[in-house]
């Protein structure tokens, strides 16, 4: 009975072909076109009828072109282009099926030399410093004319990246070098102009404190010359026949024995004695301030 299934089996393989999702085949009758094939159980004639296989699902291909710039720099630009081939529905030798499989035999090949030309063209029209900003306008035009001549072939341009953009490394090291010296420069400026501002402010606050300082000392003045006048008023009230200078010799002393009495209650005061009767002379000759060795005869 198995002998029976091994026929069946061989004519099976020969008579069907399973086309999977995301692929289609062409079927070729005496090596000449004349259907299409698409994904499910298929029924082909053996030996005189062959099928080619393509596939439908979207495909990478990274393509790196280098070339001199405006101004004699060596860039390199990394691309990525995504294709497929999109089942029109149409099966003549007009649709993209078949151009995709009978007009093109490697589809990369045309890409990267199409790529090639026209990036090279580009690149030599820019500087080394500009082609960074140029990611947009380089891959809309490559993707504009590329698109079209793929879709001569059968072929659908999904999109176009710009992996990377880099120069050589000598000119790479060179830019840093720059932007790290630039870089510091403005650091340094940076510094200089916060010490700046510190000074200032510090200046400032200086200046407003010696403003309070000099405020609060004219006020204590104020206020003490406020106190001996009305001491003053008060004890002439008491007694007419005391004058000024009686007056403010006794104030004078009742501060001086206060200042005394506050030093000798503290326990880490150094007491210096002097001679009172010399001061005395000294504040009262004709109201003048007279030199040490004046005092001393």
């Amino acid at each position: 009975m198995w002998y029976i299934l091994i026929p069946i089996i061989i004519i099976l393989i020969l008579w069907i072909r399973i086309v999977t999702p995301q692929t289609i085949k062409t079927v070729e009758f005496l090596w000449r076109f004349t259907r299409i094939l698409r994904p499910w159980l298929n029924i082909i004639i053996p030996i005189i009828e062959i099928t080619r296989h393509q596939d439908l699902f979207r495909k990478n291909f990274a393509v790196e072109v280098d070339w001199i710039t405006s101004d004699n720099v060596t860039v390199y630009v990394g691309l990525n282009v995504v294709f497929f081939v999109q089942d029109d529905k149409n099966d003549t030798t007009d649709g993209s099926i078949y151009k995709s499989v009978y007009s093109i035999n490697d589809p990369r090949t045309l890409m990267a030399s199409t790529i090639d030309e026209q990036l090279r063209a580009m690149v030599s029209t820019f500087g080394h410093k500009e082609i960074f900003n140029k990611r947009e306008e380089i891959w809309q035009s490559i993707e504009e004319n590329l698109r079209e001549k793929l879709s001569q072939f059968g072929y659908t341009l999904d999109s176009i990246q710009v992996r990377s953009i880099k120069l050589e490394a000598n000119v790479t090291a060179a830019m840093n070098k720059v932007v790290e010296s630039s870089k510091l420069k403005e650091a340094a400026q940076n510094e200089w102009e916060a010490e700046k501002i510190m000074q200032v402010k510090r200046a400032e606050a200086d200046k407003e404190a010696k403003i309070l300082i000099w405020q609060w000392m004219a006020g204590q003045r104020m206020e003490i010359a406020k106190w001996f006048k009305e001491s003053v008023d008060l004890i002439m009230s008491s007694d007419k026949s005391l004058t000024w200078d009686k007056i403010l010799k006794f104030l004078l002393d009742s501060s001086r024995i206060e200042t005394l009495w506050n030093i000798g209650n503290s326990d880490k005061t150094k007491l210096i004695y002097l001679n009172e009767d010399l001061e005395w002379r000294a504040m009262n000759k004709e109201s003048k301030l007279i030199a040490w060795s004046e005092l001393m005869r």
